[in-house]
C-alpha cells in the first residue's frame, strides 16, 4: 500500500462559515491548511483526535467570487485558499478537518449491497456537476450512501437527494446530485448501486518529528524526534506508528505513508527508558525498521477505536426554522438580524419587482445589510428555488 497524503482542509478558519449554491443549500467553508484541495479526491474526515469516516469524495470545490455573493467551481485551490466542499456529509463543522489522499491499492469495502437505481434522466451543471433522476428497484437509497455506476469508475458518494430527503425507498424517484466525482458520467439506463457508508474510527495520538537517527544493525533504529511547538502527542510503548515522508514545498507538502502499524520498541527521555512519552516535546523511540531518515513525520495512532456516536460528535442543536427569503411575509422577515421595518419594505419591494434572491448573501446585498450583518443571517434565513424573470432558468432542483 503506497498513500501519499496530498492536503488538508481545517473548517472554521475560512472568512466565512458557508456559502450558499443555488438549488443546494449551505456548504460548509474551510482552509486548506497543507498542501493543496484537488476536486475528485478522496478524503478522512478528522474530528477531533478520532479519524470518524474514511472513503469520502470532494464532489463539489466552490469559492466565493472577490466583491460579490457569487461561487464559482473550482478543481483544485492551493495553500491557505479558502474553499467550500460537499464530501457526502452535511455535518461537517468548526474544529473537524479533512484529510485528503491518494492511494490506488486500497478501496471502500463494498461487499454489502444496500439499494439499487436505474438511472431515468442525467443532467449536468456548471457549478454542482453531474446529476440524475433515478428510480429505486431495491433496498433504500441513503444520502451520503457509497456508490457505483454499472459501465465503471471509482466509487463515488451521494452528495444529495433532492427535498432535501435523507433516504430514498423502493419504488421512489427522486434527483441524486453526484457532483464532479463521476469517472464515468452517469447516462440513462445505468445502475446506480449503493453501499452502506463505513466508518472507520481510529484514534490519533499525535505526531512527532525526526531529527536523528542511529541505526543499531538489529534491522531497528533509535530515532531522536521532537514534537512541534504548539501541539500534544502521546507515544506508547507497543503502540502503532505510521511513517511520513514529507515530498514537495511548504506552498504542495505531501506526506507519503512510507510503513504503518510498527509497534514502538522502546522510549527514553533525557537518556531513561520510560513507557510513555506524554508531555515531553523531546524524546527518542526505538522502530523496527532502517528506513529512516531526518524530517520523517511519526505517527502514532490506535486502529480500530470503538466508540459511542455521543463521544464522536456532540448531539444536535435542536433544528431552527428557516425564514425563507423568497416566500417570507413580512412579519417573518422582521424576525431576522438586522431587519428593520424600512429593510423588510425594500426586501418585499424587490422581491415582487425581481421574483426572488439568488441566495441569502445576495438578499443581505440587495436590502442594504453590512457583511456583519449579513454573517447573522447565516443558520436563520434560507433562499428558496425561484424563477428568475431575467433568464427563465430555475434552479438545480436538488
Amino acid at each position: 500500500m503506497t498513500e501519499t497524503r496530498v492536503g488538508l482542509i481545517e473548517f472554521g478558519k475560512a472568512i466565512h462559515d458557508s456559502v450558499t449554491v443555488p438549488g443546494l443549500g449551505e456548504l460548509p467553508g474551510g482552509q486548506v491548511s497543507t498542501g493543496r484541495a484537488v476536486r475528485g479526491a478522496r478524503a478522512r474526515l478528522r474530528r477531533g483526535d478520532r479519524i470518524v469516516e474514511d472513503d469520502l469524495r470532494i464532489g463539489i470545490m466552490v469559492r466565493k467570487k472577490y466583491f460579490s455573493s457569487e461561487v464559482e467551481p473550482v478543481t483544485e485551490a492551493g495553500f491557505l485558499k479558502d474553499v467550500y466542499v460537499a464530501v457526502g456529509r452535511r455535518d461537517l463543522g468548526n474544529g473537524d478537518a479533512l484529510e485528503l489522499y491518494t492511494d490506488d491499492a486500497v478501496g471502500p469495502d463494498l461487499s454489502r449491497q444496500e439499494g439499487a437505481a436505474s438511472v431515468v434522466a442525467p443532467g449536468f451543471d456548471p457549478l454542482t456537476g453531474f446529476y440524475a433522476q433515478v428510480h429505486v428497484r431495491e433496498g433504500v437509497l441513503r444520502s451520503g450512501a457509497l456508490a457505483t455506476l454499472s459501465r465503471g469508475g471509482q466509487p463515488m458518494r451521494v452528495l444529495a437527494l433532492s427535498g432535501p430527503l435523507e433516504e430514498l425507498p423502493r419504488g421512489q424517484v427522486a434527483t441524486v446530485l453526484l457532483g464532479f466525482q463521476c469517472d464515468v458520467p452517469p447516462l440513462a439506463g445505468d445502475v446506480l448501486t449503493a453501499f452502506p457508508s463505513p466508518e472507520s474510527v481510529e484514534q490519533r495520538n499525535g505526531t512527532a518529528v525526526v531529527h536523528g537517527v542511529s541505526d543499531l544493525g538489529t534491522g531497528s533504529v533509535v530515532a531522536a524526534v521532537e514534537v512541534p511547538e504548539g501541539r500534544a502527542a502521546t507515544f506508547t510503548v507497543g503502540a502503532s506508528i505510521r511513517v511520513l515522508r514529507p515530498i514537495g514545498t511548504t506552498f504542495n507538502e505531501r506526506h507519503t505513508v512510507i510503513a504503518a502499524g510498527l509497534p514502538v520498541l522502546s522510549l527514553a527521555r533525557g537518556g531513561v527508558a520510560v513507557r510513555s512519552s506524554a508531555g515531553s516535546r523531546v524524546f527518542t523511540v526505538g522502530l523496527g525498521t532502517r528506513d529512516l531518515r531526518q524530517n520523517d513525520v511519526l505517527e502514532a495512532y490506535v486502529p480500530g477505536v470503538s466508540a459511542p456516536s455521543a463521544v464522536l460528535a456532540p448531539p444536535p442543536a435542536p433544528p431552527v426554522a428557516l425564514v425563507d427569503v423568497n416566500s417570507a411575509p413580512g412579519e417573518s422577515l422582521a424576525t431576522l438580524p438586522g431587519l428593520t421595518p424600512p429593510r423588510v419594505a425594500t426586501a418585499l419591494e424587490l422581491r415582487r419587482r425581481q421574483g426572488g434572491f439568488p441566495d441569502v448573501e445576495a438578499f443581505g446585498v440587495a436590502i442594504g445589510l453590512q457583511p456583519h450583518e449579513i454573517v447573522r443571517l447565516r443558520g436563520r434565513a434560507t433562499a428558496g428555488r425561484v424563477a428568475l424573470p431575467e433568464t427563465g432558468v430555475r434552479q438545480l432542483d436538488i
